[in-house]
C-alpha cells in the first residue's frame, strides 16, 4: 500500500471521527440525554468525546499537514479557505467547552466542521 493512501486515510479516520461524532451527538444523544438523563451523563459523554476528538483532530491535523506539503496545496485557496473555518472550528470548540450548554455554540461546532469537510471534498475532487 503507498503511503499517501495511508495517510489520506488516516486523516479520513479522523475528520470521520470529528464530524460524526458531533453529528450524533448533535441529532441523538444530546435530546436523548435533555428527556432522560442528567447533566452528569452528559458530562461523561462529552470527555470521552472529547478526549476521542483531541486524537482524531490530532491525527486530522499532521496528516492534512503533511498532505498539503506533499502534494504542494499551501497555495490553494481552497486549503486556506478550509484553515480559516478550522481555526473558526477551533475558537467555537474553546467557547463550546466554556459555555457547554449554548445550543448556538453547539450547531454552530457543527456547522463549520460540516463546511470544513466540504473544503476538504472540493480540495480533493474539485
Amino acid at each position: 500500500m503507498q503511503t499517501w493512501t495511508v495517510v489520506r486515510f488516516l486523516h479520513i479516520v479522523g475528520i470521520t471521527f470529528f464530524v460524526g461524532g458531533q453529528l450524533m451527538l448533535v441529532a441523538t444523544v444530546a435530546p436523548a440525554i435533555r428527556r432522560r438523563g442528567g447533566d452528569d451523563t452528559m458530562r461523561l459523554i462529552a470527555r470521552r468525546f472529547g478526549l476521542g476528538t483531541l486524537v482524531a483532530l490530532a491525527l486530522a491535523v499532521a496528516s492534512g499537514i503533511a498532505m498539503a506539503s506533499h502534494f504542494s496545496l499551501w497555495s490553494s485557496q481552497i486549503l486556506q479557505a478550509k484553515l480559516v473555518v478550522l481555526v473558526l472550528v477551533g475558537v467555537l470548540t474553546a467557547l463550546h467547552v466554556t459555555s457547554p450548554k449554548s445550543r448556538a455554540i453547539s450547531y454552530g461546532v457543527v456547522v463549520s466542521s460540516l463546511i470544513v469537510l466540504w473544503f476538504g471534498v472540493k480540495l480533493t475532487y474539485g
